[in-house]
């Protein structure tokens, strides 16, 4: 039976507060509390949300719990990039802490049907975690009150809770982002506080407080595991597998409190209704409690429960109920809005009322909690038997690392994959033993396999927050494939990560020579470059004789000659040897410089590498998200020190340190006229200019890409407006936007911008009508959007559909010394699109292979000139 908490165990105010001012404003009065347990304000000095907490005090507080009380323990499960601790605190009774890993196999034991868990003793667990956005701080400062209250507080009804139940205390998902916006608003904090919303303090710059340290937002990495901060807590996830899972966050200051459901349409397919359901219990609890108050909240009407990446939704997918919150955000200590003043005292106080009404009311409604667990996952294994196909097929023996990376993403969630032991073949493709892996339905996480593997492209609402489609196979650009079978052979054990090979070459070879399929192959070029070595990188195939007998060499085969170099050969060979263990690349040794087929060794079709200098042109006109997907993938996987260039600076900058200078999506508006000439003549001296969506945009408005887009015109007159009524409004542009699907390109696999790839289509994430249009000049285009279907999963109206189909995806001309890369997508989307990731590198490194200018002229004089200097050196 569903049972509600009385509104009067939650009366949290006296009825003439305004807000809460000191601890005893925050507290409930019907319980007791301990007073050998020290309050935040005689460790932080001052009252909760009187100060913005920063993580470092959060952390001590926390600390210094677990030291007074027995009901905590506290552990660090990680580090963030800049090093601040991933503290999860287990709060629950002293006697339960005795058996805390009988305790824990007991509840496991729920969410495996082949076990059969008892939901009458197995512990109720919640993980309580906290703004994963930083600068929606009133989660991690309601975390101290709630810290304090699982401390201190005595009473039949929190003991009761204590014992039935195991709370993982996550005081602050995003700690870097936390310390960026605490700094920021108590920096500009005044004595008399300043309401009025264009006063600094509201108004952050880039990159605000939201995002972590690489600019990312932590809340789409759930499913992607592209963070520390993430595997930290999706590791905490699946050690628990909780029953609730909170996500405490901030929307617009003229909003009120909102707390699901969201709307009914916009949940995800694999969620079962039953978890609605249990949120409407939950939701019941926090309205109570909030009606006593005489708060404004709303449901149902706003926030999709779609995209399985989130930490609402990621817990609906594995037996356990994910809970949004959203408070309207003082953005600093206290700022007008259209509902009043908003103080940051009284959105902490929200935060922690549905922080407690949360956990009483799980609690009161533990056994449906429990038994609705396991019937999920008893249904999961039900369902899987009934799917129609056994499991997928993963492969692409091109390149392990990305393979790999895939699989490791899916053990962190729980999911196990085999390898094959005998080579099967899948709708015409061929998946070879021991370098395929097949993930069988029949397992725990069937859910989160179908929702990880989902290729869906329609839908009952087409309107999305920001993503359709996230489908793994196609983000890591590998073959997939379901498989319908009756039996196929693979490994007995599942999948672990591989230890590291060791990678051995012969010491004394003529040269060295390494393809440039694998997804380090940029990092491991790189680390040469660095070391100051002489590297040479193939712009044709070549066969060559090796210890191992003859190799056939792809383009982009990146080789190491014994001749040019300026340090001795054995150095050279050690380091080598160093480099390429650290990035798992294979190294041939070649024997000699004569080749029994293709050019030699000394071809001018070997060019010379030379070092890069990259530059990146960041600030308030572009996309904070795309720049850091840049930043993350130049610094983390190729190696690259990127300088960041804020676009108010860019006509004062010095342009000749660099070779090449990226664009990310943007608007711009800060570059005036002088900015673009400044940019031309760098490009006509030799320098390399790289667009993505907006910033290729601008390229191509200041006449430096000699491509056009299609017109925005286009698009829109490709919809209908006929007899379209008002209450048609939302649909019909929701019908327009493109939010967030996985379309696929049509590569020219003979352009040096593609070497390295497999295949001649690349999966490419999509979120803008972003196309250009093919130029009638040839050999400029280096892919195009499919054109008999273009869309590969998600949602995308058959007319933008129809207009995007065919046109260019990428173009890259030569223009005076220099080189022009326009791409219309986010190549590294989220980190983890690791399949066109290398697209980027492709654009830094081989960029000066691209010949054609847009000029047909200028191309014939190129190639007469080219040929006579041949004839001359002949």
């Amino acid at each position: 039976m569903v049972r509600i908490i009385s509104i009067a165990l939650f009366w949290l105010i006296t009825s003439a507060a305004a807000q809460a001012t000191t601890l005893e404003d925050y507290l409930p009065k019907d319980v007791t509390y301990n007073p050998d347990i020290p309050t935040p304000k005689e460790v932080l000095g001052y009252e909760v949300g009187e100060w913005h907490v920063r993580p470092e005090q959060l952390a001590q507080y926390m600390e210094i719990l677990a030291e007074k009380s027995d009901r905590f323990t506290l552990e660090r499960t990680g580090y963030t990039h800049e090093r601040r601790p991933l503290l999860l605190a287990t709060v629950t009774t002293p006697e339960n802490h005795k058996n805390i890993d009988s305790l824990r196999d007991q509840h496991l034991a729920l969410a495996d049907p082949n076990r059969k868990g008892d939901p009458e003793s197995a512990p109720l667990v919640l993980y309580m975690g906290y703004s994963i956005h930083g600068d929606e701080p009133s989660g991690s400062n309601s975390a101290l009150l709630y810290a304090y209250y699982l401390a201190a507080a005595e009473g039949d009804k929190i003991e009761q809770v204590l014992r039935d139940s195991i709370i993982l205390l996550d005081p602050s998902y995003n700690p870097d982002g936390l310390a960026r916006f605490a700094q920021w608003a108590n920096q500009h904090k005044s004595q008399n506080l300043v309401a009025d919303t264009q006063h600094r303090e509201h108004v952050q710059p880039m990159p605000r407080g939201r995002v972590n340290h690489y600019w990312f937002d932590l809340n789409r990495d759930w499913l992607l595991l592209q963070h520390p901060e993430s595997r930290a807590r999706i590791a905490n996830f699946q050690k628990w597998k909780p029953n609730v899972l909170t996500d405490f966050h901030e929307m617009g200051t003229d909003s009120t409190f909102f707390f699901q459901p969201g709307i009914p349409s916009r949940k995800n397919p694999n969620t079962p209704d039953e978890n609605v359901k249990l949120t409407q219990t939950l939701a019941e609890g926090h309205a109570a409690a909030l009606d006593e108050q005489g708060r404004l909240y709303f449901t149902e009407e706003a926030f999709d429960d779609f995209y399985v990446g989130k930490g609402s939704t990621y817990p609906d997918v594995q037996g356990a109920i994910g809970i949004l919150f959203e408070q309207a955000s003082s953005r600093g200590h206290a700022q007008d809005s259209i509902n009043g003043l908003v103080e940051f005292p009284f959105t902490i106080q929200n935060q922690f009322t549905t922080s407690l009404t949360s956990m009483y009311g799980a609690h009161a409604n533990k056994r449906w909690f429990l038994d609705y667990q396991q019937r999920f996952y008893d249904n999961a294994l039900a369902a899987a038997k009934k799917a129609g196909f056994k499991g997928y097929v993963v492969s692409d023996p091109t390149d392990p690392a990305r393979v790999q990376e895939m699989l490791n993403i899916l053990a962190q969630h729980g999911i196990k994959s085999y390898a094959l032991e005998d080579s099967v073949k899948l709708d015409g493709v061929t998946y070879p033993a021991n370098e395929s892996y097949y993930v069988p339905l029949e397992q725990e996480q069937y859910v989160l396999i179908r929702a990880i593997f989902m290729d869906q492209q329609s839908f009952k609402d087409n309107t999305f927050y920001d993503v359709s489609a996230w489908t793994f196979p196609h983000a890591f650009n590998v073959n997939f494939a379901k498989f319908d079978g009756w039996s196929i052979d693979t490994a007995s054990e599942a999948w672990q990560a591989p230890q590291p090979k060791q990678i051995s070459f012969a010491k004394d070879a003529y040269a060295y020579a390494f393809e440039w399929n694998n997804y380090f192959s940029p990092r491991t070029l790189n680390r040469l470059l660095q070391a100051g070595i002489h590297v040479r990188q193939a712009n044709q195939e070549f066969t060559a004789k090796t210890t191992n007998g003859e190799y056939k060499f792809s383009p982009g085969t990146v080789v190491v000659t014994r001749a040019y170099q300026d340090h001795d050969w054995a150095d050279v060979q050690a380091k080598l040897s160093e480099i390429a263990n650290v990035n798992q690349v294979d190294v041939h040794a070649i024997t000699s410089g004569l080749t029994p087929s293709g050019m030699d060794l000394g071809s001018r079709n070997l060019s010379p590498v030379e070092p890069v200098n990259v530059m990146m042109v960041v600030g308030t006109d572009a996309n904070m998200y795309e720049a850091g997907e840049a930043w993350y993938y130049l610094d983390r996987h190729v190696g690259i020190p990127v300088s960041m260039v804020d676009t108010d600076r860019l006509n004062s900058a010095d342009l000749s340190r660099y070779t090449h200078i990226i664009m990310v999506d943007g608007r711009y508006s800060k570059l005036n006229k002088h900015s673009a000439e400044r940019l031309r003549n760098w490009v006509n001296q030799g320098g390399v200019i790289i667009g993505q969506q907006g910033g290729s945009k601008w390229l191509s408005n200041n006449d430096i890409l000699a491509a056009k887009f299609v017109e925005d015109e286009t698009f829109r007159e490709a919809f209908e407006k006929e007899e379209l009524t008002y209450g048609d409004m939302d649909d019909f542009y929701g019908q327009r936007r493109l939010a967030g699907a996985i379309f696929e390109l049509q590569l020219d696999t003979s352009h040096p911008l593609t070497f390295g790839y497999p295949r001649a289509t690349l999966p490419v994430f999509k979120d803008s009508v972003n196309a250009m249009v093919v130029p009638e000049q040839p050999f400029v285009t280096v892919a195009t959007y499919s054109e008999k279907e273009p869309l590969l999963a998600g949602f995308t109206a058959a007319a933008n559909r129809e207009v995007l189909a065919d046109k260019a995806a990428i173009i890259a001309h030569r223009q005076g010394r220099g080189r022009v890369i326009a791409f219309t997508d986010d190549m590294n989307f989220r980190a983890f699109f690791w399949g066109s990731a290398k697209l980027l590198s492709n654009a830094i490194f081989l960029a000066q292979e691209v010949r054609p200018t847009m000029s047909d002229e200028e191309n014939v004089e190129a190639a007469a000139a080219e040929a006579a200097e041949a004839a001359h050196a002949h």
